[in-house]
């Protein structure tokens, strides 16, 4: 007899979320819809407007040119400025040079890239020497510049 119970549960609750959902679905078809008549309502305005004014050629294209200056503009201040110090270039024998005899974790490489740049970095130039890291290290790895030893956090680096 329970089993019959928990099954007609089941089954209610299964109705009242069929409910529930279409309730949901009925009420964003209805604001799909409102959205959609305004979205015409507008296109058909706008067009009506551009046919009654419409400026001489030459005047909307300096217009338009003045007026994507002043949006470029405005964009290149809304950006951060430049990050005072840029970073340096990780190539050749940057990474080697940080590695020891010893092994070292990937977190104590970069603390040590970290160290060797001379200025406080940003979170974002952190993030960029930590993918240069990343992909320098397995690439010394793979041409046997370097030896690597363990996987996963366990993973140590050292010099051959």
């Amino acid at each position: 007899m329970s089993n019959l119970q928990t099954a007609a549960l089941a089954i209610e609750a299964e109705i009242v979320h069929a409910k529930n959902g279409l309730t949901y679905y009925s009420a964003r078809v209805k604001a799909l819809e409102q959205a959609l008549a305004e979205l015409k309502n507008l296109k058909e305005s706008s067009a009506a407007m551009s046919q009654t004014a419409k400026p001489p050629k030459t005047a909307g294209v300096a217009a338009a040119a003045g007026a994507k200056r002043l949006k470029n503009s405005a964009k290149k201040k809304a950006r951060p400025e430049k990050e005072s110090a840029e970073l340096p270039s990780t190539g050749g024998d940057y990474w080697p040079n940080l590695l020891t005899e010893q092994g070292q974790h990937s977190s104590e490489i970069l603390k040590s890239a970290i160290d060797k740049l001379g200025f406080t970095p940003t979170n974002t130039q952190i993030k960029k020497l930590t993918q240069r890291m990343t992909f320098a290290l397995n690439a010394l790895v793979k041409a046997n510049k370097i030896q690597d030893s363990g996987a996963g956090r366990e993973r140590v680096f050292f010099k051959k």
